[in-house]
């Protein structure tokens, strides 16, 4: 194989990665030692240096990056783009769209600890904590709803789980 070959199966490589890859792995794929690999990973550095992506290489392996030249349109990408709640989170909020709920009684509930459900949550400004005689509680919050569909926020008004707020 040509250099170019090489330089072509290390980007389809990494871009197939879900993530960072270490040296070694790349070594074992091409059957090349780790010399060879960085040359080849230094040429491809200055390959891309002007298009879309990049490749990072640090102690954590390599990895595809957008280029920071063209950050402007990739973060409009990225801002537009809302994470999609887990099955487990959304669990957690159809417990508290009924009422607020001690941690105890939504992981009864679910029957599984729930701490790191809520922290994703209230991370998201989606649920507050209470204190209530001493007793922590969780609630949703007005951020949660706005974020909705128009659609599914209006399903739930429709059902009595939530009234706006004037």
């Amino acid at each position: 194989m040509k250099k170019e070959d090489y330089l072509a199966a290390i980007e389809s490589i990494l871009f197939v990665s879900q993530k960072p890859l270490k040296l070694e792995e790349i070594c074992r794929c091409l059957n090349m030692d780790s010399n060879t690999v960085q040359e080849l990973l230094n040429a491809l550095e200055e390959n891309l240096k002007d298009s879309g992506i990049n490749i990072a290489i640090n102690k954590k392996g390599v990895t595809i990056i957008p280029n920071e030249k063209y950050r402007r349109y990739f973060s409009k990408f990225l801002k537009k783009r809302k994470a999609a709640l887990s099955r487990e989170v959304l669990e957690v909020v159809a417990i508290l769209l009924k009422e607020r709920a001690p941690k105890e009684r939504i992981d009864r509930l679910r029957g599984v600890n729930n701490t790191r459900s809520l922290n994703i949550l209230i991370r998201k400004g989606y649920v507050k904590k209470e204190i209530i005689e001493g007793k922590i509680f969780y609630s949703l919050t007005d951020t949660l709803f706005k974020s909705l569909k128009p659609e599914t926020r209006s399903i739930l008004q429709d059902s009595g789980l939530f009234k706006e707020k004037e």
